[in-house]
């Protein structure tokens, strides 16, 4: 039930974009750098490792007055947590997620944005890897998981078309557990935006 509502969200969505004259669809590409933050609830304790992972998908850029926009629109994000030995993968975290994003673009200087949101991602498949075996593991975490955003970009105009160069940090509010209460895991996630729009 909640996928069909979440997917009803996103074509009101893409309906209102349409009805804007004043919106731009685009595409995008964004690796990204990931870190998993691991806080002991009891002792403080705090720890962090590293991650990889990409967005691709469909911005939309809403033009408001004095060269400031809204961005918005929807993206499939991979993330991936792999331990290696001697290149051998010994155990792996994979979150397959929808990212809807609601940011801020701000002006500071000619073509260069201050962003600043959020947004929420919807993880709809989870696996982990160990012993050789990969585990679905959707009933053991927070599947929505909204974040708040920080970052900078940089625009050109070529013709009708413009390109957005940008680094963004997001962190995710929710811990990514569901059912553990000794430890708080969040996300972190350093992109490098990447987009064209038409």
């Amino acid at each position: 039930m909640i996928k069909i509502i979440f997917a009803l969200l996103i074509l009101i969505t893409v309906k209102q974009v349409e009805a804007q004259q004043k919106a731009t669809l685009g595409v995008e590409i964004s690796p990204s750098i990931k870190f998993q933050t691991i806080r002991n609830t009891v002792t403080g304790l705090f720890t962090s490792f590293g991650g990889y992972g990409f967005n691709v998908g469909l911005p939309v850029k809403y033009l408001l007055l004095d060269n400031k926009s809204v961005s918005t629109g929807l993206t499939y994000e991979f993330t991936a947590f792999d331990t290696r030995i001697n290149t051998v993968l010994i155990n792996s975290l994979r979150l397959n997620t929808l990212n809807v994003p609601i940011v801020y673009n701000y002006p500071i200087k000619e073509n260069y944005f201050v962003n600043m949101g959020g947004g929420v991602n919807y993880i709809f498949v989870s696996k982990e890897y160990s012993g050789g075996i990969w585990t679905n593991i959707n009933p053991l975490v927070n599947q929505f998981q909204p974040y708040i955003c920080l970052g900078g970009a940089l625009l050109k105009h070529k013709a009708a078309n413009t390109y957005e160069f940008g680094v963004n940090a997001r962190y995710h509010l929710f811990n990514l557990w569901s059912l553990n209460t000794l430890t708080s895991t969040n996300i972190v996630s350093v992109d490098l935006n990447l987009k064209y729009f038409f």
